[in-house]
C-alpha cells in the first residue's frame, strides 16, 4: 500500500515523470543537502518533478538503534527549504518493513518515478533484500558520493550524534548547515555564528 503524499502540490508546467531522492535524511545535514541538490538539478534540467521520500519513524529509531536528530516536521521543513516539490513520508511500521522489496518498487512506479538518488548502501524491503541492482531493473539509479568537511571527515548523521554526545554542539550545528526558510535542527541554548549554506557546493 502506498504511503500518503504530503498535501503540497507539485509544481506545474512540467513533463510527466519524477526524480526522487530516498533516505532517512535524519537532520538533513550538508551531505543530505548535496544528494537532494543533485536530484533537483537533474529534475529541473529534464522538466520533471523533484520528490523526496523519507520515513517516519526513522528505521534506526523503529529498530531501537538511535534517536532522531530532529522531529519529522523540522526534517520536512528543511527538505522543502531546499526547493523540492513534494516530500513523501512512508509510515515505517512493522508491516511496512515486512513488505517484499518489489512492493517498494511498485510504490515508486505509482509516483511516476523515472530516476532515483540514494546512498550507496541503500537497501529496502523485507530483510533488506532489495539492493541497488534490483532498484536499477526499474529505474535509473544515481548513488551519492560522500560529502566531507574541510578536515576530510565524512559528514553523517551518526557523526553529528557523536559530536552532540561529546558536548561539541557547535561542530554538530556546522555540519547541519543553515537553510533559507528553515531553522537549524540544533536547538541548544548556546548561540554560534554560522554562515548560510554555500549553494555553490550543490552546483
Amino acid at each position: 500500500m502506498r504511503a500518503p503524499l504530503s498535501r503540497t502540490p507539485a509544481a506545474t508546467g512540467r513533463t510527466a515523470g519524477a526524480c526522487i531522492a530516498i533516505g532517512a535524511f535524519d537532520g538533513v545535514h550538508l551531505g543530505h543537502q548535496a544528494v537532494v541538490g543533485a536530484m533537483l538539478r537533474q529534475a529541473r534540467s529534464q522538466g520533471m518533478a523533484a520528490l523526496v521520500q523519507t520515513f517516519d519513524p526513522l528505521p534506526k529509531v523503529a529498530f531501537g538503534r538511535g534517536r532522531p536528530i530532529c522531529p519529522l516536521a523540522e526534517r520536512m521543513s528543511r527538505l522543502y527549504a531546499l526547493g523540492v516539490d513534494r516530500v513523501h513520508v512512508a509510515n515505517f511500521t512493522s508491516d511496512y518493513a515486512a513488505r517484499p522489496a518489489e512492493a517498494f518498487l511498485d510504490d515508486l512506479t505509482g509516483l511516476d518515478v523515472r530516476e532515483v538518488y540514494v546512498g550507496d548502501d541503500f537497501r529496502f524491503g523485507r530483510g533488506r533484500s532489495g539492493d541497488l541492482a534490483l532498484l536499477a531493473t526499474r529505474f535509473r539509479v544515481t548513488t551519492a558520493e560522500s560529502v566531507t568537511c574541510p578536515r576530510g571527515e565524512r559528514i553523517s548523521s551518526t557523526r553529528i550524534r557523536r559530536l552532540r554526545a561529546g558536548g561539541e554542539a557547535g561542530a554538530a550545528r556546522a555540519l547541519l548547515g543553515l537553510l533559507p526558510g528553515a531553522f537549524a535542527c540544533a536547538q541548544e541554548a548556546a548561540v554560534q555564528t554560522l554562515s548560510p549554506l554555500d549553494l555553490e557546493m550543490l552546483s
